[in-house]
């Protein structure tokens, strides 16, 4: 048991060491684009509408003053802006400018327990879907940007739901959201042209999908191949509810262990090293050989022999 101990508490030091570590790299570093080993940062095709100005929009509290600040622009100038219909576009128009298309990931800067964690078990266990998080970032993929348009929207109000894609050979994520008595297809990512979609009232992927010809008109930009692979295969979400409800949960974990893991370590440390300790006193205790106390004025020729007894 001694040994085990031993082994424990030195294999506890070493982790407690390596969190520690770690947790302090997370501390000093801002390099948002210090992601991990042999990691690609995503780079703008030059044809999507990206505006990298916007990128002080870092936060949902700047992004949703910002939009605030537009629809009133809008609506001093025109009286008869519909608010339902008017500003989910604006806003949509935002997000389109605030990031290219690319996964934004955690990595050894900012929740290195994702990333390990995904190493280990399911690959896309870091990317990120907190909405803050991913505003740190110029780029998005189609979930994420849905998932801060989402959030955004109904912090004002409105009844959004995800809209899932899985075809034979690719997958996207768009969303609804219900205003004017309806629901209506947004899509940020892969920017269907939006004189299309609104000569249609801005129609439910319902509707998109038992439309091919519009469908393809709207994205006239992608091969008809992957249009129609995708678009009619359509699921939907739960009104109302986050995106990603178990990846934003697993997020907010890893994030708070990757600046407290190491202290759990230490702790496990302090407490197998006590164990050590009181097994080693015991041990010593047992083996220890009690000699007879001489007493003081007294030879110790008078102290009888143990072998003598009994003779």
């Amino acid at each position: 048991m001694k040994k085990l101990f031993f082994a424990l508490q030195f294999g506890l030091f070493i982790a407690f060491n390596f969190f520690l570590l770690m947790t302090g790299f997370q501390v000093v570093s801002s390099d948002t684009s210090m992601k991990r080993l042999s990691y690609r940062v995503p780079e703008y095709n030059f044809k999507e509408e990206f505006n990298p100005e916007f990128q002080r929009f870092n936060t949902m509290k700047k992004l949703v003053s910002y939009c605030d600040s537009l629809y009133m622009e809008k609506s001093s100038a025109d009286a008869n802006i519909n608010y339902a219909s008017a500003y989910p576009d604006l806003v949509s128009s935002v997000i389109k400018e605030r990031f290219y298309h690319g996964y934004s990931v955690y990595g050894f800067n900012d929740n290195f327990i994702a990333m390990l964690i995904e190493k280990l078990s399911i690959h896309g266990l870091s990317a990120i879907v907190i909405p803050d998080d991913i505003l740190k970032y110029p780029y998005a993929a189609c979930s994420q940007q849905s998932i801060v348009m989402m959030e955004l929207l109904k912090e004002k109000g409105f009844n959004t739901r995800k809209v899932g894609f899985q075809g034979k050979k690719y997958g996207h994520f768009g969303f609804e959201v219900y205003y004017n008595g309806t629901w209506h297809f947004y899509d940020p990512n892969m920017e269907p042209d939006n004189a299309v979609l609104n000569a249609y009232n801005k129609p439910g992927i319902a509707f998109l999908a038992a439309h091919p010809a519009i469908l393809l008109q709207a994205y006239k930009q992608f091969p008809k191949e992957k249009v129609l692979d995708l678009f009619p295969n359509y699921f939907y979400g739960q009104a109302n509810s986050f995106a990603a409800p178990r990846a934003i949960v697993f997020h907010k974990v890893t994030k708070f262990l990757s600046y407290t893991l190491w202290s759990f370590f230490l702790l496990a440390f302090i407490w197998a090293r006590r164990k050590y300790k009181k097994l080693s006193r015991e041990l010593v205790g047992a083996k220890r050989i009690y000699l007879p106390r001489i007493q003081p004025g007294i030879s110790p020729l008078q102290y009888p022999s143990y072998s003598s007894h009994g003779a």
